[in-house]
């Protein structure tokens, strides 16, 4: 699908005198995932802040499925970042004492989905993504289970995109590798676009398009190095 679900244009944003955003430009389409990588403290977290729209550009716009982010305020904001973009957090930042199957029906009850219909999309979306849905709590789960269920609840409004914020940071290797088949399986399988922000560059491979913040602004990410190269 040949439809943008996220459009930043010349995009600045500093704090006092520090330069974070220097005229940033990205566009993701339908289908498509995107990789950005960069050091600590380069902005991609500020950057995917102003996609959510909780920071407000000096200048330039953010929009998502068609809607400037910076030009929403109070409830039109909440709701079309609820129904628009599904959002997956490097912890996870679920709740540990509560099943798997209410973790992911909590982002439908608070979008307004019945009782009925948010526990059956949610245990839907679980068995999809290999999860159990009656474990006795989300604790009880390994940590590529519980990102699973992170992936699940941001699934669960249908989102036209998906963000990613470190999401294998704090998993082991086999984990990892779990998380991220399921993260970019999702672009063609929920026609969602993809922005997953990572250090990890196994990860960020992975992408179609692979690109970097560097002093503010995002460019192609660097070609790694062959297995073959010569030291």
């Amino acid at each position: 699908m040949d439809v943008a679900v996220l459009e930043i244009g010349e995009l600045h944003y500093r704090i006092k005198d520090r330069v974070i955003l220097d005229s940033v430009d990205l566009t993701v389409r339908a289908g498509e995932s995107v990789a950005i990588s960069g050091p600590n403290g380069s902005g991609k977290s500020t950057l995917l802040m102003c996609v959510l729209g909780l920071l407000k550009p000096l200048a330039g716009a953010v929009l998502v499925r068609g809607e400037r982010m910076d030009s929403l305020a109070g409830r039109r904001l909440l709701r079309h970042r609820r129904d628009s973009i599904g959002m997956v957090f490097q912890a996870g930042e679920l709740l540990p004492e509560l099943t798997p199957v209410e973790n992911v029906a909590m982002a439908g009850l608070f979008a307004g989905i019945s009782r009925a219909d948010a526990f059956g999309r949610a245990q839907e979306l679980l068995r999809e993504l290999s999860v159990p849905p009656d474990a006795t709590d989300t604790s009880s789960l390994s940590g590529g289970e519980r990102q699973r269920v992170a992936v699940a609840r941001a699934l669960m409004n249908k989102p036209a995109l998906l963000l990613a914020d470190e999401p294998t940071g704090a998993l082991d290797s086999v984990a990892r590798q779990s998380v991220a088949d399921l993260l970019y399986s999702l672009p063609e399988r929920w026609s969602c676009g993809l922005v997953v922000v990572t250090h990890d560059d196994t990860v960020a491979s992975r992408a179609q398009r692979r690109l970097q913040l560097q002093d503010g602004r995002l460019i192609p990410a660097p070609e790694p190095a062959s297995a073959g190269a010569a030291s």
